[in-house]
């Protein structure tokens, strides 16, 4: 095992050599790093491409840190809310018709059956993300609104593997609920990313204007919230 330092972090990578090989790559997964190289390249020369690539591979580590995170879900597990990870405290109940969640702001308690299966459970946190959704995101919204001096003609949510929000032809606005898994910071930003398109339809330069003129740090934030897109 090697590692290079980034900040306050220690990068730590395994190295697969194979003769046949004429560039080297850095693979990012679950299972950690790995630099695939040839026979002739130097412990000195892979260091320095961690290095240079050390901010995107800690982007990726979250990523699947955060992917972890959210599967097998049992007692010690973790789940995401709000823009920071807890603990999962499962409590099986003889009592119990269905399961319910609630949360402490230091631990989810999820009270279950004694039978359940993984499907009723995820659709309980699913739920769950949906209704604190609606409870944080409508307000924050018709707030922006007002702020922003535009309309929107409906708001809904929904689950959407591929995008955080989406603005219709009709200014109709639908957020993917999962955006209660990010600080409230990003939620906002998405906010006022859909409520821009209310007024430009597509993501011309006088968009990106009206994002900046409410939201100066914009930019930062797209960085910020990348690193979570596969949470959805």
């Amino acid at each position: 095992m090697y590692s290079v330092e980034y900040g306050t972090k220690n990068i730590v990578f395994k190295i697969e050599r194979k003769a046949k090989l004429k560039n080297t790559y850095i693979n990012v997964d679950t299972d950690g790093v790995l630099v695939k190289t040839n026979d002739t390249t130097t412990i000195e020369d892979i260091n320095e491409m961690v290095s240079n690539k050390s901010a995107w591979i800690s982007k990726k580590l979250d990523i699947f840190k955060a992917i972890a995170i959210n599967k097998d879900i049992s007692t010690g597990s973790r789940l995401y809310y709000m823009g920071k990870s807890y603990y999962v405290e499962i409590i099986q109940n003889e009592t119990a018709a269905d399961i319910s969640i609630n949360f402490t702001h230091s631990k989810f308690h999820i009270t279950t059956p004694l039978k359940y299966t993984d499907a009723e459970l995820n659709n309980a946190i699913e739920n769950f993300y949906k209704q604190k959704a609606v409870e944080k995101i409508i307000p924050l919204t018709k707030k922006w609104a007002k702020i922003m001096e535009v309309v929107p003609e409906h708001i809904s949510f929904r689950y959407n593997k591929n995008r955080w929000g989406s603005c219709s032809s009709t200014n109709r606005i639908s957020f993917n609920y999962h955006l209660v898994k990010l600080s409230s910071s990003l939620i906002e930003y998405v906010v006022i990313h859909e409520l821009a398109h209310i007024t430009f339809e597509n993501h011309s330069k006088d968009f990106w204007k009206l994002v900046h003129k409410h939201l100066s740090d914009y930019k930062i934030k797209e960085d910020k919230i990348r690193v979570f897109e596969k949470l959805v």
